[in-house]
C-alpha cells in the first residue's frame, strides 16, 4: 500500500519528550501513516530508547529512524526530514506534539477534493509536565486544553495571506498555509525546492514553510477543527517565550549561529527573538522564490515591534532603521513616522490583549481543559472522548463545504 501521509519530526537531545510523540503516531494501526523522524542528537538517549522499545518501533515498517552523519542546524534537520517523507502529503510536528487519528481522513479528503493544503487553527494543545510561565508558573502544566467548538472549512486565497503576512511583518503563521501542523501536498513542497533550493530557509522553518507555500499556491483551505495536538514542553522555544528567555546575542543561539555569518537579512535587528527569527525566516524566503514582494515586507513594524519588547537590544534596533528604510525606498525620516504609527498600533492591539485575558483571570482564561495528563501520547484518547461526547467528526466539521 502507497503512504498517504508522512509525519516528520525533526529532533535534538529531546528524547524525554519524542519517545512519546513517536509511540503516540505508531499507535494508530494504519498503513497509510509513515513516521520520519531525523534525530541529530549528541546524547544517544532518544536511540537508545527506540532499540530498547524492541520490535513495538524498530521492527514497524512505518518507522523511519535516521541518524543524519553530517551537521545539521535546526534548519537543516527540518529540510532532512521532510526529504526522506515519501507520503502524498506531509505533515510536520515538533518532538513535543502529536496527531489525531483525523489527520488521516483530511489526508484522504485533501487528495480526494484536489486540494494541496490544509490549514487547522489550533484547537487544542498540551502543555507538558515541566513547562513554566513568568505569571502562572506551573498552571497549565499537565494540562490538554480542548476545543469549545469546531468550524466549518474554508477556501482561502494565497496571495491574501501573503499580502496579509507582508504587512504584520510575518509575525507568526496565522492565516497562511502551513506545513507546521498542517497537510500539505508532497508536489507543492517539491515546487518550494525547487523553486529555492530547500524546503526550508532562515532560521524558522515553520514561518518559513508558510510563506513559501503561500508562493507556490493558489488557495488553500482553513479550518476550525484539531488534526494535531501541539505541545509545549519547558525545553521548548515555546517554554523558553513563556519565561521570556527566548532572546539572545546572534552568535550565542544554536537556532541563528550559522546564520550570523552566513549573512542576516537586511532590516532585521541582528539580535536572536521570537519577533527577529520569524522576520529573517520569512524575508530569505521570500528573496529566493519571489524577490520583488522584499521590499512589500512591513518593516516599521518589525521595528515598532521590537522597540516595544526588547528595549535592551536599543543599538542594534538603530542600527537596522536605515539600512530597513532603504530597502523600501523612503527617507529616514518618513520611515521612522511610519515606526511610530506602528508602534502605537500595537500598544493598541497589546493593550486589548491584556485586557481581554485579564476578564478571564484564572490560568485556563475560560479555556476548557482536562489536567494530570502526564505525556503527550495520553492526550489523543482525552481529546477524542471529549470529541465524542459533543458529537464532533471530521465529517461534521465538513457539512459547510469550501466554496
Amino acid at each position: 500500500m502507497e503512504t498517504l501521509l508522512s509525519i516528520a519530526i525533526p529532533t535534538h537531545n529531546r528524547s524525554q519528550y519524542a519517545i512519546h510523540a513517536i509511540q503516540s503516531i505508531l499507535a494508530i494501526k494504519s498503513q497509510k501513516l509513515e513516521l520520519v523522524v531525523s534525530d541529530t542528537s549528541t546524547d544517544g538517549a532518544l536511540e537508545a530508547l527506540v532499540q530498547q522499545a524492541g520490535p513495538a518501533l524498530g521492527e514497524d515498517p512505518r518507522f523511519k529512524y535516521l541518524r543524519p552523519t553530517e551537521r545539521l542546524d535546526m534548519t537543516g534537520n527540518h529540510n532532512y526530514a521532510i526529504a526522506a517523507a515519501t507520503g502524498e502529503f506531509v505533515c510536520l510536528i515538533g518532538d513535543d506534539d502529536t496527531i489525531t487519528e483525523d489527520l488521516l481522513l483530511a489526508a484522504e479528503w485533501a487528495k480526494a477534493q484536489r486540494i494541496d493544503v490544509i490549514a487547522p487553527t489550533v484547537m487544542s494543545n498540551y502543555v507538558w509536565p515541566d513547562f513554566r510561565s513568568r505569571h502562572f508558573g506551573a498552571g497549565h502544566a499537565g494540562r490538554l486544553y480542548l476545543p469549545s467548538r469546531i468550524g466549518p472549512a474554508h477556501v482561502r486565497q494565497s496571495s491574501d495571506s501573503v499580502t496579509q503576512a507582508l504587512a504584520n511583518a510575518a509575525q507568526g503563521t496565522d492565516g497562511l498555509p502551513k506545513i507546521y501542523h498542517g497537510v500539505v501536498r508532497r508536489s507543492v513542497l517539491e515546487k518550494a525546492k525547487q523553486l529555492s533550493g530547500a524546503y526550508f530557509h532562515g532560521s524558522s522553518p515553520d514561518v518559513s514553510g508558510a510563506i513559501g507555500l503561500a508562493l507556490c499556491t493558489d488557495r488553500f483551505v482553513e479550518i476550525d477543527y484539531p488534526l494535531t495536538i501541539p505541545g509545549a514542553s519547558g525545553g521548548s522555544n515555546t517554554g523558553r517565550s513563556a519565561m521570556n528567555q527566548h532572546k539572545g546575542k546572534l552568535g550565542q543561539e544554536s537556532q541563528t549561529k550559522a546564520f550570523e555569518s552566513a549573512g542576516w537579512s537586511e532590516g532585521v535587528p541582528r539580535f536572536f527573538s521570537v519577533e527577529t527569527v520569524w522576520a529573517h525566516a520569512a524575508l530569505e524566503t521570500i528573496a529566493k522564490i519571489a524577490p520583488a514582494n522584499v521590499q512589500r515586507f512591513n518593516f516599521a513594524r518589525l521595528i515598532a515591534v521590537c522597540e516595544a519588547l526588547h528595549k535592551e537590544y536599543a543599538n542594534e534596533i538603530a542600527q537596522a532603521i536605515p539600512r530597513a528604510a532603504k530597502i523600501v525606498g523612503v527617507p529616514e525620516a518618513d520611515f521612522l513616522k511610519q515606526v511610530s504609527a506602528e508602534k502605537g498600533k500595537f500598544r493598541r492591539q497589546r493593550l486589548i490583549k491584556l485586557l481581554r485575558r485579564a476578564m478571564k483571570p484564572t490560568v485556563a482564561g475560560g479555556r476548557e481543559y482536562k489536567g494530570g495528563i502526564d505525556r503527550v501520547d495520553l492526550a489523543p484518547a482525552v481529546l477524542k472522548a471529549h470529541m465524542e461526547s459533543r458529537h464532533w467528526s471530521w465529517d461534521k466539521a465538513l457539512e459547510s463545504k469550501p466554496k
